[in-house]
């Protein structure tokens, strides 16, 4: 059984991983990129005429300044070379991320049992989507480097507790026959959202609004498009290792 989950698991996660870095180093990267020198202002005049109160004691108000990409010293301590190195780190980690969720999703349809056709594996990916990506992002969207945010701990949990839910839940309004099941699986999705997603208590960012909204309207498209590719590619696989071969929509 490892065998026939791995394979399918990670051949969708190096397809969806290559499909994904291509994405992330021709949309996402050139506004990283563009970011990062606005982010470098941090110490300069240029910056302490904008936000002076930042320099002095980490805070606007009640708005922690948390570096989201990672804070100057250690930035300054390794990175990444523009060019061949940046995108070779890209691509492995876009791969990893690949082969980590396609163990889910491979997991997933794995307990429920049927044959997935591609199409039907489209739908999984999308489920993921929803549930890893876009419920998160409407309370922690992807961010640019120099954006002001929420300490790291409490949004890693608020990120995880909001995808579990999610996906929980999802899979009740999809499989639960009860309506009793369907409403709980309502509220279960609702609930991170009524919580609320941790706040840094105000806004400062180095980078102008307009390129912030780019690069999280390019990020959400590119994740959708590697979710597309991750649940197709994955029910495929799983189709071609069925013992009879057959494809049944799922």
């Amino acid at each position: 059984m490892f065998g026939r989950i791995m394979w399918p698991a990670l051949g969708a996660g190096c397809a969806a991983g290559v499909v994904f870095a291509v994405l992330q180093v021709f949309l996402t990267t050139p506004l990283i990129l563009h970011a990062e020198h606005y982010e470098a202002s941090l110490g300069g005049p240029q910056y302490a005429q904008v936000v002076p109160s930042v320099l002095k004691s980490d805070a606007v108000g009640d708005a922690q300044l948390w570096l989201v990409h990672g804070d100057a010293e250690t930035m300054q301590a390794w990175a990444p070379e523009d060019g061949l190195e940046r995108m070779a780190y890209t691509a492995l980690t876009a791969v990893l991320l690949g082969v980590g969720y396609g163990l889910l999703l491979v997991s997933a349809m794995a307990l429920k049992g049927d044959a997935i056709s591609p199409r039907a594996g489209l739908a999984w990916g999308l489920a993921g989507f929803v549930s890893f990506v876009l419920a998160p992002a409407m309370g922690l969207p992807p961010e640019l480097p120099g954006s002001a945010a929420a300490d790291l701990l409490s949004r890693q949990v608020w990120w995880a507790g909001t995808a579990i839910a999610t996906a929980v839940g999802i899979a009740g309004l999809v499989f639960a026959r009860n309506r009793l099941w369907v409403a709980a699986s309502v509220v279960l999705i609702a609930i991170p959202h009524i919580i609320g997603a941790p706040e840094a208590g105000g806004y400062v960012s180095d980078a102008p609004a307009e390129l912030a909204a780019e690069f999280a309207s390019v990020s959400l498209g590119a994740s959708l498009v590697f979710w597309a590719v991750l649940g197709s590619v994955a029910a495929l696989l799983w189709t071609r290792g069925e013992p009879d071969g057959s494809s049944v929509g799922a």
